[in-house]
C-alpha cells in the first residue's frame, strides 16, 4: 500500500479510537495538506507528515519512504515540525527546508531519517545576494552534478552541492528564466498552434534548464519525426535515454508496467529503433532499457518477442520467468497474464494457458483473465474445462444479483448470471457423451 492512501485510514481509526476507548494508542492528525518528492528517475517517493498513528512515538515529523521491490518504511525525521519542503535529489537521500527552529535550516538526510548535514539557511545565501520571499527548494543540475536550488531575490537560484567540504556548500548562483513545466506547456502551445519552430525553440531551451527532461526528447523527436528524418529522431531519443541513465544513477525499477516519463521515453527508444534499424539493431537496444527497467512489461515481452522471431524459444521462455523472479506482490498476477496473453498471440496456446492459470492461482481474478483461460481451452478442445472457468465467474455475479448492493448493480448482476449460465450449458452439452457398449 502507498503513500497517503494507508496512512489516512489509520489516523482516523485512531482518532475514532482515541474518542470511544480510553486505553486506544495515540495518534496525531495528517497535516494537511503532506508533503510529497520524488527522486529525478521516479522511483523512490517520499511523503512527510506530522505524527504516525500507532507509532511507538506518535508525536513528531515521520516520513513514509516507498521504494520498488521493498515494504514501505515509516521513519523519524529529526524535525520538530513538518518542514517547509523537501526534494529527494537521489535515491538514497531527503533534503529538507525546516523553519521549527529560530533560524531556518537545510537538513539533508539519509532514507532512514539520520542527518547527515545541517546549515543555516542564511548561510547558504551568497553575499550580495537576499532570499525570495517566497524561498522553497528545487532541483537544479550542475557541473557537479545533482544540487538543491534555493531561489533569491532577481529570479536567480543558488545552486547547493550536497557533497560540498561542509557537507552542504553553494557552489553556483544561476539567473533563473522560466522553469522546465513553463517552457513545456509553452511548447505544447506553439504545436496547438501550428508554429513547430517555435516548439523546437521552446524545448531546446527546457534541455538548457533540465538537460534529462525525457518529455522534452519525446517532443523533439516526435518534431524530426514529422519533418521526416528518422536517424535524427532516433539520435534525440538516444542521447534522452543516456542523460535519464545518468540522472537515474543506476537506481532499478522493478515495476511491471511503468509510467514515468523516463519509461516512456525508453519504450519510444526501442519503438524507433526497431522500426528505423530493425530486430537486430532493437535486441541490442534493449540492453539500455533493462539496465533501469528490468521488469517494464513493454521491454520484457519485447526481448521474448525477437528471441522468438530468432528460433531462441528457449531464451525467450527463460526470459520471461528472470522478469517474472524480480516481482513481488499484487503486480504477478497482471504480469502473468499479460505474459500468457502475449504467449496466445504468439500462436502458443498451451504456453499461454499455462501462464493464465498461474495467474489465477496467484490471486488474479478478472473478468478478462476467465474469458481468456475459457476461450482458450474452448480453442484446445476443452469445453468442460472452460465451462469449469465460467462457473467461477458465474458465482461472482451470482453473489452480486443476490447482494445488498444498489439495485442497477444487482439488476447487471442477474443479466450477466443468466447469459453466463446459458454459455455454461452450451459447454456442457458439446462434451460428447461416452457410454459403454
Amino acid at each position: 500500500m502507498m503513500g497517503t492512501l494507508w496512512f489516512t485510514p489509520l489516523v482516523a481509526a485512531a482518532v475514532l479510537g482515541a474518542a470511544d476507548d480510553p486505553l486506544a494508542a495515540p495518534a496525531a492528525a495528517l497535516v494537511p495538506p503532506p508533503l510529497h518528492a520524488t527522486s529525478p528517475c521516479g522511483s523512490l517517493r517520499v511523503t512527510v507528515v506530522e505524527g504516525c498513528a500507532y507509532a511507538a512515538e506518535p508525536v513528531g515529523v515521520h516520513a513514509l519512504v516507498v521504494l520498488p521491490g521493498r515494504l514501505a518504511d515509516w521513519v523519524r525525521l529529526p524535525l520538530e515540525e513538518a518542514p517547509d519542503a523537501i526534494v529527494v535529489p537521489d535515491e538514497g537521500t531527503m533534503v529538507c527546508l525546516d523553519r521549527s527552529g529560530p533560524g531556518a535550516r537545510v537538513v539533508s538526510m539519509d532514507l532512514a531519517g539520520e542527518e547527515r548535514a545541517s546549515r543555516p539557511l542564511g548561510d547558504l545565501v551568497p553575499d550580495g545576494h537576499g532570499l525570495r520571499s517566497c524561498a522553497g527548494l528545487s532541483l537544479a543540475y550542475s557541473e557537479v552534478g545533482v544540487c538543491v536550488a534555493i531561489p533569491l531575490e532577481g529570479d536567480a537560484l543558488a545552486l547547493v552541492d550536497l557533497d560540498g567540504a561542509t557537507g552542504l556548500e553553494t557552489c553556483d548562483v544561476l539567473r533563473a528564466g522560466p522553469d522546465a513545466e513553463t517552457l513545456l506547456r509553452r511548447s505544447r502551445e506553439y504545436l496547438r498552434a501550428g508554429d513547430e519552430d517555435a516548439a523546437r525553440v521552446a524545448l531546446e531551451e527546457v534541455l538548457r534548464v533540465d538537460p534529462a527532461e525525457p518529455r522534452a526528447y519525446q517532443q523533439l523527436a516526435r518534431l524530426h519525426r514529422r519533418s521526416g528524418d528518422q536517424e535524427a529522431q532516433l539520435d534525440c531519443l538516444r542521447e534522452g535515454l543516456e542523460q535519464s541513465h545518468q540522472v537515474a544513477a543506476g537506481a532499478v525499477d522493478h515495476g511491471w508496467q511503468v509510467g514515468t516519463p523516463e519509461a516512456r521515453l525508453v519504450l519510444e527508444f526501442l519503438e524507433t529503433t526497431r522500426q528505423v534499424r530493425g530486430d537486430a539493431e532493437a535486441s541490442a537496444a534493449l540492453g539500455d532499457a533493462l539496465t533501469l527497467y528490468p521488469c517494464m512489461e513493454q521491454a520484457v515481452l519485447l526481448r521474448a518477442d525477437l528471441l522468438l522471431a530468432d528460433g531462441r524459444e528457449a531464451e525467450a521462455m527463460a526470459s520471461l520467468e528472470a522478469a517474472l523472479e524480480g516481482l513481488v506482490g499484487a503486480e504477478r498476477g497482471p504480469a502473468l497474464h499479460d505474459i500468457g496473453r502475449f504467449l496466445e498471440r504468439a500462436g502458443r496456446d498451451r504456453d499461454a494457458l499455462a501462464y493464465l492459470t498461474r495467474a489465477a492461482d496467484e490471486g488474479e481474478f478478472t473478468e478478462f483473465l476467465i474469458r481468456d483461460l475459457a476461450d482458450l481451452h474452448v480453442r484446445l478442445g476443452e469445453p468442460r474445462l472452460a465451462a469449469g472457468w465460467l462457473s467461477r465467474l458465474a458465482a461472482h455475479w451470482r453473489s452480486v444479483s443476490n447482494g445488498s448492493s444498489e439495485a442497477g448493480r444487482s439488476a447487471r448482476g442477474s443479466r450477466r448470471l443468466a447469459d453466463l449460465e446459458a454459455e455454461i450449458l452450451g459447454l456442457e452439452e458439446s462434451v460428447p457423451v461416452v457410454t459403454d457398449p
